[in-house]
């Protein structure tokens, strides 16, 4: 008897997708910001008579609180993976190589465009706003001490430009690779840590989500950025030796 071909194909289908259920997470996104000049020039409005000294200069106003109100809920796993050494002096600029992974259930949109300019609107008076991701290299000593002071590269984009954003869905995972710079603290508790042996050692890779708007006027920018607080998870380490240039 020949088999029934309509009373088989639900089972092909939850064959089919029990398969696909399983297929590894994959990477879905790659940058090189080491080869890549950005476009971070902002044009602004023309002068008017009004425009005066006072109106020089620019502003920032960062809200890192975190609360229910301003979390997305998501989660970020940052893995660095390589840098291009071992050993370093304080100055250096490390080139690294980083994994930015979604370990949360949910789909997670994230900038990946190193263009800020480039989200701007025709009229450079108008208020725009976007997404910006920030990916910070931390300096430590043992488990003794921390400080994010290994450099950063920053990410840009917004829902209403192609090509700017990216959704990571869980398991998926972006690489960006950029360059650092390593400094020491300068002030604080950490210096004598470091002095009494506790140098650094190692170097891990974080995250960060903000919302932001930007306005300009013909002298002044004015920046409100605030944290989206993602839950977030440091991947594995890179050892490192760092010196000062005197040594």
């Amino acid at each position: 008897m020949r088999p029934n071909r309509v009373s088989c194909l639900p089972l092909i289908v939850v064959v089919a997708a029990a398969v696909a259920s399983k297929c590894p997470a994959q990477e879905v996104g790659s940058i090189d910001l080491t080869k890549v000049t950005a476009r971070r020039d902002l044009r602004r409005p023309r002068p008017t008579p009004k425009t005066s000294e006072a109106q020089k200069g620019g502003a920032e106003q960062n809200d890192e609180r975190c609360s229910i109100s301003n979390s997305s809920g998501g989660e970020l796993l940052a893995t660095l993976m390589s840098l291009d050494r071992t050993y370093y002096q304080v100055g250096d600029e490390p080139t690294f190589e980083v994994t930015v992974k979604n370990i949360d259930p949910a789909p997670l949109r994230l900038p990946f465009s190193p263009h800020l300019a480039d989200l701007q609107p025709e009229d450079p008076a108008q208020k725009f706003a976007y997404s910006e991701l920030r990916l910070v290299l931390w300096i430590a000593g043992g488990k003794e001490w921390s400080a994010n002071t290994g450099g950063e590269v920053t990410l840009y984009g917004a829902d209403n430009h192609p090509h700017t954003m990216l959704t990571l869905n869980q398991g998926e995972w972006v690489r960006i690779i950029g360059k650092g710079k390593f400094a020491l603290p300068t002030y604080g508790p950490i210096i004598e840590l470091i002095h009494s042996g506790h140098a650094v050692d190692h170097v891990y890779a974080q995250v960060s989500l903000y919302r932001a708007e930007t306005v300009l006027t013909a002298t002044a920018t004015a920046t409100a950025r605030r944290n989206l607080c993602l839950g977030h998870t440091d991947g594995q380490s890179v050892p490192i030796t760092l010196g000062s240039p005197q040594q």
